[in-house]
């Protein structure tokens, strides 16, 4: 072997430690605590109507990393990561019962609603690093792909119609695919037939995702959701360690056409709509390894 041989040789060998230095990889995964943040209907004392509660889910997903030294670095990553929350509404409300020829009878009164919605992401942050001891930090900018979102749990409602009649109390089960289900009543099967304002009235057993009286085929939460990220880990040693993260979105979650107001219908008896921010804010434990 000659001395240029034995110069690319060593050239290479060099190049590759560097490359393994510089760059590395990982996994990641955890439990995750999310919910929506974002402003609450009021009565007309003042009083919220609408209670956002945190969730729990999981995320999984691999890293990649590349450090400049042993101090500063870049990370991406690829995540599935589910968010959501578990919401309630109590209080001043309405609904619009229909008759067996589909004629709206509308009626006021109180509306309990509980609902627990999963909303599944494919999460890409990408992270400025900076590792001091067995202490990292970071942040940076997350992006996330709405995949799946569902939501279960019941409505019930009582009140009175326009016409003066009593609404007695009856409960919905909510089984909601925001992907999938149809609109406009199209999705009702089985009904509870009630004698109100001396019509025939349909109420539905259980309800899909779409407000019955809704038609169009947009879905009510958003593609994309672009956030904030701040993070915070402990190394238990060279590669394996557990840390703590804050994702908080920074783009509007729901479509305004498709997130009616719940409290009251405007004097022609249309829905109202609601232009208001709703955010993710979703936590993360998480236990990791890097190589």
């Amino acid at each position: 072997m000659n001395r240029l041989s034995i110069v690319l040789l060593f050239a290479l060998l060099g190049c590759f430690q560097l490359t393994a230095q510089e760059f590395s990889g990982g996994f990641r995964a955890g439990i995750n605590f999310a919910t929506i943040n974002g402003p609450s209907e009021v009565s007309n004392s003042g009083s919220d109507l609408e209670e956002y509660k945190f969730s729990n889910g999981f995320h999984v997903g691999a890293s990649a990393n590349y450090f400049f030294n042993d101090y500063f670095g870049l990370r991406a990553e690829l995540l599935y990561s589910q968010k959501g929350t578990d919401y309630n509404y109590n209080g001043e409300s309405f609904w619009i019962l229909y008759t067996a020829d589909d004629q709206p009878i509308y009626a006021t009164g109180s509306r309990n609603t509980s609902l627990s919605i999963t909303n599944s992401y494919i999460d890409i942050p990408f992270m400025a690093v900076g590792r001091f001891g067995r202490i990292e930090l970071s942040g940076g900018l997350n992006l996330g792909i709405l995949i799946s979102s569902r939501g279960s749990g019941e409505l019930s409602f009582s009140g009175q119609t326009a016409a003066g009649s009593t609404v007695d109390p009856f409960t919905i089960a909510l089984e909601f695919n925001y992907f999938d289900d149809a609109f406009q009543r199209t999705d009702i099967n089985e009904v509870e037939i009630r004698d109100i304002d001396g019509k025939t009235v349909e109420i539905p057993k259980t309800l899909g995702a779409n407000f019955q009286e809704l038609e169009g085929d947009q879905r009510l939460f958003n593609t994309i959701d672009l956030g904030l990220i701040g993070g915070l880990a402990f190394y238990l040693n060279q590669g394996l360690y557990v840390g703590l993260r804050v994702n908080y979105g920074l783009s509007d979650l729901t479509k305004t056409e498709r997130d009616p107001s719940r409290r009251s219908l405007d004097d022609a008896n249309n829905l109202i709509f609601r232009d208001d921010d709703d955010r993710n804010l979703n936590l993360q434990a998480s236990v990791g390894f890097s190589f």
